[in-house]
């Protein structure tokens, strides 16, 4: 029965018995994984690093059916973003995305390294809409499903004048091909270079950039609608906000 050192982000948990939780972590190295915390609903040492938003250093062994957690060193957590329900429903919302979209070991340390620079740009009050829409559109590339930006997706001409995306064809495409496409949406140019930026941009810079409400309103329904096409999910976590 081998122990295991890993770093991870608990993403979920739930009670598992009276006393213990089960906690779903994205890991480094072993992607998505089930840890048993046993006694982790009693307060004191055996709850420390169980909670959701904790990133830190997991020391486990593999039971019959789970990982068991031994003990945790926490590296850094992101309870304060429960402060504030915006940056809150936010980050839960990057959770959902990375949940789904982490269901295999090959992308897991590049989600893992997105959704901390992520949760960290919440902290530093980035605007929380244009981080949980960036993460989706960078999630997509990570996982193997970057939009299509460099020419025309349909008929791949290189002269657009006026730029639509297209989610039939999974990226940007020409007016004349938009006439087949009752879906395609028209990009202005501050959403075309927004959408380029995230795709050309690494680490914590993913999230360094600002677009006008109308931008990142156009810019945040193209990047959850591609995200929720090509993960076949609709994502509810935003929907408390729209009934403030």
């Amino acid at each position: 029965m081998g122990v295991i050192k890993i770093k991870g982000l608990v993403i979920k948990e739930v009670p598992y018995n009276d006393s213990d939780k089960m906690l779903t972590l994205i890991t480094e190295e072993h992607g998505k994984i089930s840890v048993l915390a046993r006694n982790a609903k009693k307060s004191g040492r055996s709850s420390y690093g169980t909670q959701v938003l904790t990133y830190g250093e997991y020391v486990i062994f593999k039971g019959r059916t789970s990982y068991i957690m031994n003990n945790c060193d926490v590296l850094k957590n992101f309870y304060n973003l429960a402060a504030d329900l915006t940056r809150f429903a936010h980050a839960a919302h990057m959770l959902d995305m990375a949940e789904d979209a982490a269901q295999d070991n090959t992308s897991s340390k590049e989600i893992l390294n997105l959704l901390i620079h992520g949760l960290v740009a919440l902290q530093k009050g980035r605007t929380p809409l244009l981080v949980s829409s960036a993460f989706a559109l960078k999630l997509m590339q990570i996982t193997g499903y970057p939009p299509h930006v460099k020419s025309c997706a349909s008929c791949n001409t290189g002269d657009i004048e006026q730029i639509f995306f297209s989610f039939k064809y999974n990226g940007f495409i020409c007016k004349n091909c938009a006439k087949q496409d009752s879906e395609a949406v028209r990009v202005d140019i501050g959403t075309a270079k927004g959408i380029m930026y995230v795709l050309c941009a690494q680490n914590g810079r993913v999230f360094n950039f600002e677009l006008s409400d109308e931008v990142l309103k156009t810019f945040s329904g193209i990047a959850f609608k591609y995200i929720s096409q090509h993960l076949d999910k609709s994502y509810k976590k935003l929907d408390i906000l729209n009934e403030l």
